[in-house]
Protein backbone atom coordinates (compact mmCIF):
# COMPACT_ATOMS: atom_id res chain seq x y z
CA UNK A 1 0.00 0.00 0.00
CA UNK A 2 1.64 3.27 -1.15
CA UNK A 3 1.47 6.73 0.22
CA UNK A 4 -0.98 8.95 -1.59
CA UNK A 5 -0.51 12.59 -2.41
CA UNK A 6 -2.95 14.81 -0.53
CA UNK A 7 -4.23 17.90 -2.32
CA UNK A 8 -4.62 20.73 0.15
CA UNK A 9 -7.13 23.50 -0.53
CA UNK A 10 -5.55 26.74 -1.70
CA UNK A 11 -6.26 30.38 -0.91
CA UNK A 12 -5.63 33.78 -2.45
CA UNK A 13 -6.16 36.68 -0.04
CA UNK A 14 -5.74 40.43 -0.40
CA UNK A 15 -5.62 42.74 2.56
CA UNK A 16 -3.78 45.17 4.77
CA UNK A 17 -1.00 44.09 7.15
CA UNK A 18 -1.99 44.63 10.78
CA UNK A 19 1.06 43.05 12.42
CA UNK A 20 4.19 41.07 11.53
CA UNK A 21 5.93 38.56 13.80
CA UNK A 22 9.62 37.86 13.26
CA UNK A 23 11.94 34.95 13.92
CA UNK A 24 15.71 35.35 13.49
CA UNK A 25 15.21 38.73 11.84
CA UNK A 26 12.88 37.43 9.14
CA UNK A 27 9.08 37.72 9.01
CA UNK A 28 7.39 34.48 10.05
CA UNK A 29 3.71 35.34 10.49
CA UNK A 30 1.65 38.13 8.92
CA UNK A 31 -1.69 39.16 10.38
CA UNK A 32 -3.77 40.30 7.42
CA UNK A 33 -6.98 42.35 7.65
CA UNK A 34 -9.20 41.28 4.76
CA UNK A 35 -12.76 42.16 3.72
CA UNK A 36 -14.02 39.04 5.55
CA UNK A 37 -11.98 39.43 8.73
CA UNK A 38 -8.51 39.04 10.23
CA UNK A 39 -6.34 36.06 9.22
CA UNK A 40 -3.02 34.76 10.59
CA UNK A 41 -0.85 33.63 7.67
CA UNK A 42 2.40 31.76 8.19
CA UNK A 43 5.09 32.33 5.56
CA UNK A 44 6.91 29.27 4.19
CA UNK A 45 10.63 29.13 4.99
CA UNK A 46 11.58 29.38 1.33
CA UNK A 47 9.44 32.51 0.96
CA UNK A 48 11.02 34.08 4.08
CA UNK A 49 14.50 33.63 2.60
CA UNK A 50 13.53 35.01 -0.84
CA UNK A 51 11.83 38.21 0.34
CA UNK A 52 13.52 41.34 -1.01
CA UNK A 53 11.14 43.69 0.82
CA UNK A 54 9.83 42.99 4.32
CA UNK A 55 6.10 43.62 4.87
CA UNK A 56 5.30 46.40 7.33
CA UNK A 57 2.12 47.49 9.07
CA UNK A 58 -0.20 49.20 6.59
CA UNK A 59 1.11 47.49 3.43
CA UNK A 60 -1.45 46.00 1.01
CA UNK A 61 -0.55 42.42 0.10
CA UNK A 62 -1.79 39.52 -1.96
CA UNK A 63 -0.87 36.14 -0.46
CA UNK A 64 -1.35 32.72 -2.07
CA UNK A 65 -0.82 29.33 -0.51
CA UNK A 66 -2.47 26.33 1.12
CA UNK A 67 -4.90 25.79 3.96
CA UNK A 68 -4.47 22.86 6.33
CA UNK A 69 -6.50 21.66 9.30
CA UNK A 70 -4.94 21.53 12.74
CA UNK A 71 -6.31 20.08 15.95
CA UNK A 72 -8.82 17.78 14.22
CA UNK A 73 -10.27 20.54 12.05
CA UNK A 74 -10.81 23.09 14.81
CA UNK A 75 -8.19 25.46 13.41
CA UNK A 76 -7.36 26.34 9.81
CA UNK A 77 -3.69 27.09 9.20
CA UNK A 78 -2.90 29.36 6.27
CA UNK A 79 0.60 28.87 4.85
CA UNK A 80 1.69 31.33 2.15
CA UNK A 81 3.97 30.25 -0.68
CA UNK A 82 3.67 33.46 -2.73
CA UNK A 83 3.58 37.09 -1.58
CA UNK A 84 2.93 40.13 -3.76
CA UNK A 85 3.04 43.78 -2.67
CA UNK A 86 0.08 45.78 -3.98
CA UNK A 87 0.90 49.03 -2.14
CA UNK A 88 3.31 50.02 0.59
CA UNK A 89 2.37 52.09 3.63
CA UNK A 90 3.39 55.72 3.74
CA UNK A 91 5.08 56.87 6.97
CA UNK A 92 2.52 58.79 8.97
CA UNK A 93 3.12 62.36 10.09
CA UNK A 94 1.88 61.47 13.58
CA UNK A 95 4.94 59.31 14.24
CA UNK A 96 7.32 62.08 13.20
CA UNK A 97 5.63 64.68 15.40
CA UNK A 98 6.03 62.65 18.60
CA UNK A 99 8.13 64.57 21.11
CA UNK A 100 11.41 63.19 22.31
CA UNK A 101 11.36 61.55 25.70
CA UNK A 102 14.13 62.28 28.19
CA UNK A 103 14.61 59.81 31.05
CA UNK A 104 16.43 61.29 34.04
CA UNK A 105 17.74 59.22 36.95
CA UNK A 106 16.22 60.29 40.28
CA UNK A 107 18.40 58.26 42.63
CA UNK A 108 19.88 60.29 45.48
CA UNK A 109 23.47 60.30 44.18
CA UNK A 110 22.35 61.49 40.73
CA UNK A 111 20.20 64.16 42.38
CA UNK A 112 23.24 65.32 44.40
CA UNK A 113 25.15 65.62 41.14
CA UNK A 114 22.52 67.84 39.52
CA UNK A 115 19.59 65.73 38.26
CA UNK A 116 16.94 67.95 39.89
CA UNK A 117 18.56 71.14 38.57
CA UNK A 118 18.76 69.57 35.11
CA UNK A 119 15.06 68.68 35.30
CA UNK A 120 14.12 72.25 36.26
CA UNK A 121 16.35 73.71 33.54
CA UNK A 122 14.78 71.50 30.86
CA UNK A 123 11.27 72.41 32.02
CA UNK A 124 12.16 76.11 31.87
CA UNK A 125 13.45 75.83 28.28
CA UNK A 126 10.04 74.52 27.09
CA UNK A 127 11.57 72.14 24.55
CA UNK A 128 9.24 69.71 22.69
CA UNK A 129 10.22 66.85 25.02
CA UNK A 130 8.54 64.68 27.62
CA UNK A 131 10.50 64.37 30.86
CA UNK A 132 10.27 61.14 32.83
CA UNK A 133 11.83 60.27 36.17
CA UNK A 134 13.45 56.84 36.37
CA UNK A 135 15.23 54.73 38.92
CA UNK A 136 18.91 53.95 38.92
CA UNK A 137 20.53 53.45 35.50
CA UNK A 138 23.80 52.20 36.94
CA UNK A 139 25.73 55.39 36.17
CA UNK A 140 25.20 57.33 39.39
CA UNK A 141 28.92 57.83 40.06
CA UNK A 142 29.05 59.79 36.80
CA UNK A 143 25.62 61.41 37.26
CA UNK A 144 23.26 62.79 36.40
CA UNK A 145 22.46 59.87 34.10
CA UNK A 146 20.10 60.60 31.20
CA UNK A 147 18.68 58.62 28.27
CA UNK A 148 17.25 60.50 25.27
CA UNK A 149 14.64 58.53 23.31
CA UNK A 150 13.81 57.59 20.52
CA UNK A 151 17.45 57.00 19.55
CA UNK A 152 18.39 55.68 23.03
CA UNK A 153 21.37 57.99 23.51
CA UNK A 154 22.84 57.56 27.03
CA UNK A 155 24.49 60.56 28.63
CA UNK A 156 26.41 60.90 31.87
CA UNK A 157 27.36 64.18 33.50
CA UNK A 158 24.61 65.55 31.28
CA UNK A 159 23.70 69.20 30.96
CA UNK A 160 20.78 70.97 29.33
CA UNK A 161 22.91 72.12 26.36
CA UNK A 162 23.75 68.51 25.37
CA UNK A 163 20.10 67.48 25.57
CA UNK A 164 18.96 70.54 23.59
CA UNK A 165 21.44 69.65 20.80
CA UNK A 166 20.21 66.03 20.68
CA UNK A 167 16.55 67.11 20.55
CA UNK A 168 17.26 69.63 17.79
CA UNK A 169 19.14 67.01 15.77
CA UNK A 170 16.15 64.62 15.86
CA UNK A 171 13.71 67.31 14.75
CA UNK A 172 15.75 68.18 11.66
Amino acid sequence: MGLGVIDLPTFCLEGTVEEVFYKKGRPKVVILKTATGTVWIKLEKSLRRELQQVPTVGDRLRLEGTISDKYDGWVKQYKASHLEFLATAQPSAAKRSQPCKVLICQKSSCCRRGAKELWQELEAQQLPIALKATGCMGECKRGPAVVVLPHKKRLTRANAQQIRELVCSTEA
